[in-house]
């Protein structure tokens, strides 16, 4: 799936979607992206229901092309079922 469908863009934020194993690792992995950015997103939902976590970020202050690459390496954290 195109990194663009993975991220929604409203006015500069981009809330990014998806839904991953519920492991222990995979919410900080996530989150790392973000962070190693200098950025703190400005909203996080997460939500487990059974063996699996619903996750949404949404960011602040990220030029198009990094949401992009954000939105494409959140692909492939391991544990990361479908990002949307």
């Amino acid at each position: 799936m195109s990194a663009v469908l993975s991220l929604k863009r409203s006015n500069s934020a981009v809330r990014y979607c998806f839904e991953a194993d519920a492991e222990p690792g995979v919410l900080p992995r996530a989150l790392e992206l973000i962070a190693k950015r200098g950025l703190v997103p400005a909203r996080v939902f997460a939500q487990a229901d059974g063996d699996a976590l619903s996750v949404e970020i949404e960011v602040e202050g990220l030029e198009p092309a990094v949401a992009e690459h954000v939105g494409r390496s959140l692909g492939q954290i391991v544990g990361v079922r479908h990002v949307f």
